[in-house]
């Protein structure tokens, strides 16, 4: 249970070629991050299911995992909980990228937290 990501449509967000591996990083204006990792990219919701808190606005997102302030939960920078209130992980958003590397998160589409979105 606990609250569900925010459905905020289809966010843009950047070039791939502006992700380095290892990163993870919160979009500006929007409750999403997006990371990179050895497998390739992937984007998370930033809304905390404990209780909502929108982990960009009040916490940390970093290469080092997520912390929301609201309460103290932390997470991996693949959205497990490392430590509560928060019970459940951060929800996977799909990704797509057209020719030139743009990549687009779908925030309606949830997917499996081991889907990553491999380009060029």
């Amino acid at each position: 249970g606990g609250v569900p990501p925010a459905d905020v449509g289809d966010v843009t967000a950047g070039n791939a070629s502006g992700l380095a591996v290892g990163t993870l990083a919160a979009l500006p204006r929007e409750p999403v991050c997006i990371g990179r990792d050895a497998g390739g990219i992937y984007s998370m919701t930033l809304i905390c299911p404990h209780q909502g808190c929108d982990i960009g606005q009040q916490g940390s997102v970093s290469d080092r995992g997520l912390y929301c302030a609201c309460h103290g939960s932390s997470f991996d920078i693949d959205g497990n909980v490392v430590g509560g209130p928060a019970r459940s992980p951060l929800a996977h958003f799909a990704l797509s990228a057209d020719p030139a590397g743009n990549i687009t998160v779908h925030t309606g589409t949830q997917v499996d937290s081991t889907t990553r979105l491999v380009v060029g």
